[in-house]
């Protein structure tokens, strides 16, 4: 689900209320690994690097949701959290109830995917969190710009969001966690 949202209570400045949905999206294309980039922190995964999303298409129609990430370092285990999605109808594919812990549900938007699903961004129903997520476990200066003008435009404050290390040199450097 892009980073799972455990017990946040963090908001962004000038958050919206709600999160925009994209234009429709073919779910089957959107399936697989992406890399989470950036995102807004929150306390249950604040010190985890590496992390990325698995999504898996289920028969039922369902999605395995998998949030995996290193604690501290990359020479840590692979741990995380497995969730399962309920794609809802009529969103276009961009609109999913992920089950957390029975009963409680959260609703994550996909607010962008580019026409190449290299790169996309996800929030939280209510704005209260953001995910950059990409195919790659990097991307360039000028298209995480794009992103954060993206991001911007769509009235979040991107001077919140924070990078997620997906290389070893990146942890400690200016605007890593």
């Amino acid at each position: 689900m892009s980073g799972h949202p455990g017990n946040n209570h963090a908001h962004i400045d000038a958050m919206p209320r709600q999160c925009t949905a994209s234009a429709p999206i073919d779910l089957q294309r959107y399936m697989g690994r992406w890399y989470v980039l950036a995102d807004t922190p929150f306390l249950s995964e604040h010190d985890y690097v590496g992390n990325y999303d698995e999504w898996t298409l289920r028969a039922d129609g369902t999605v395995d949701d998998k949030y995996l990430g290193r604690r501290h370092d990359f020479d840590q285990p692979v741990s995380g959290s497995h969730f399962v999605a309920k794609v809802m109808a009529g969103t276009g594919n961009t609109k999913w109830r992920v089950g957390l812990i029975w009963p409680l549900e959260v609703v994550v938007v996909t607010a962008y995917v580019d026409p190449e699903y290299r790169y996309t961004i996800r929030c939280m129903e209510d704005g209260n969190m953001v995910w950059v997520l990409t195919r790659e476990p990097g991307i360039d200066e000028a298209t995480y710009k794009e992103m954060l003008g993206r991001l911007r435009a769509m009235g979040f404050n991107p001077d919140r969001m924070q990078r997620v290390p997906q290389k070893a040199e990146e942890i400690g450097r200016p605007g890593f966690r």
